[in-house]
């Protein structure tokens, strides 16, 4: 299978609680409703990265979960709001839900979007005060948030993609034309995972990639199977090479 796909659990931050507490004037013969409100819980957000070239990590670490609220605090002070937790994942990744459906499609640069909301947080007894309700005597509890899974899809951002069979010299082509530095060897399917390079010609640049061989029954998963295809569909040129011999 093509590394370059992940499925992580997310979870925004719950809500803190409200409390329940009272201000005593000093000669105690009057108490007034003084608990705080809990703070809203933490948000997942999801942000676009040119620094990322792959999913891997993600291959470790597949839960996320951002910080819950505060609980409130006497004289009326609410509780603090979770931090939000960024996800940063390479340009051009796309997001889905755990029925395929996308989600979002983070094409460039800095886009993200939350993908899961912080619950809010529960009000404390000092909001519920009223001429009719002098000394409320309860609060509410912070909303709680589900987990879920998501499945993310990283298409490669490449002005030129090489694909073939394998051995067929993709991983010599894009060493010589750019600085990429891909493993080469003598032996099918040396090429695992996506390699990008810059080519520079005149006062131009472009983005060329080389991309795992394709055999006969890929699309059935053998081999490497053939998910790694849907890198190129953003791709202005499909360079096809077949069976080429470079000589030093």
């Amino acid at each position: 299978m093509f590394l370059d796909e992940a499925k992580i659990n997310v979870k925004a931050g719950d809500g803190g609680g409200g409390i329940v507490t009272f201000f005593y004037l000093k000669s105690r013969s009057k108490k007034v409703p003084s608990g705080g409100s809990g703070g809203g819980g933490g948000d997942i957000i999801i942000k676009a990265s040119r620094n990322l070239s792959t999913l891997y990590g993600f291959k470790k670490k597949i839960h996320f979960k951002a910080e819950n609220g505060k609980s409130g605090e006497p004289n009326n002070r609410n509780g603090k709001n979770g931090e939000d937790l960024i996800i940063k994942v390479p340009t051009g990744t796309i997001i889905k839900d755990d029925k395929e459906k996308i989600i979002a499609d983070l094409e460039d640069e800095g886009d993200e979007i939350i993908i899961a909301t912080g619950g809010i947080g529960g009000r404390g007894n000092a909001s519920f005060t009223s001429q009719k309700r002098m000394f409320p005597a309860f609060a509410e509890k912070g909303e709680k948030t589900q987990s879920f899974w998501i499945n993310l899809e990283p298409r490669l951002v490449a002005d030129v993609s090489l694909v073939g069979f394998p051995n067929s010299g993709k991983s010599t082509i894009i060493s010589r034309i750019s600085a990429a530095k891909p493993k080469i060897a003598d032996y099918p399917f040396t090429t695992l995972t996506s390699n990008l390079g810059v080519v520079t010609v005149d006062d131009e640049d472009f983005v060329i990639a080389d991309f795992p061989g394709l055999i006969k029954g890929a699309h059935k998963g053998t081999g490497l199977g053939d998910k790694f295809l849907s890198h190129i569909t953003k791709s202005l040129v499909l360079a096809v090479n077949l069976n080429l011999e470079f000589k030093n």
